[in-house]
């Protein structure tokens, strides 16, 4: 029972992670698209511009600033969660590697890191690691579960 566990507090730490990073990789794809149309349309707005159709141009300007979410600014952030999220990954295999009785540091900190990254994301990848968050807690009150992984 308790690698059971194991097994799906490690899917669903990678789960999170893809969750943070899917999103991150379709604002990319979307970014890659609107260069390509910029230069598609390039000759449009240079010729719109030369025929003095100054409203016609701020259209297809429009159309080409409004093709992107705003998903730039929340890189940082989303590394950040990230990187908690393969912190608190590693943490919990060396805490269930553990053999001794003794709960260790890496023990604390993997639902504190697990919690740090749903706060900072917010309300969808807390319900997604909530599982995680769980199984971690239940590994510090209950130590010998731990040793799932243990030899």
């Amino acid at each position: 029972m308790a690698m059971l566990g194991f097994v799906v507090l490690i899917i669903d730490l990678a789960a999170g992670i893809g969750f943070v990073l899917v999103p991150l990789l379709i604002v990319g794809f979307l970014s890659l698209l609107r260069d390509v149309f910029g230069v598609l349309l390039l000759p449009f707005s240079f010729l719109l511009g030369l025929a003095g159709w100054s409203a016609d141009q701020k259209t297809l300007h429009a159309m080409q600033a409004g093709f992107l979410p705003d998903g730039g600014a929340h890189a940082l952030r989303a590394g950040c969660v990230v990187l908690a999220l393969v912190v608190s990954l590693v943490c919990s295999v060396l805490a269930s590697r553990r053999m001794g009785r003794a709960v260790g540091f890496e023990s604390w900190l993997a639902p504190c890191l697990t919690a740090l990254a749903a706060w900072q994301e917010g309300g969808s990848l807390a319900l997604v690691l909530l599982p995680a968050f769980l199984l971690q807690c239940i590994a510090l009150r209950y130590p010998g579960l731990r040793r799932a992984g243990a030899r």
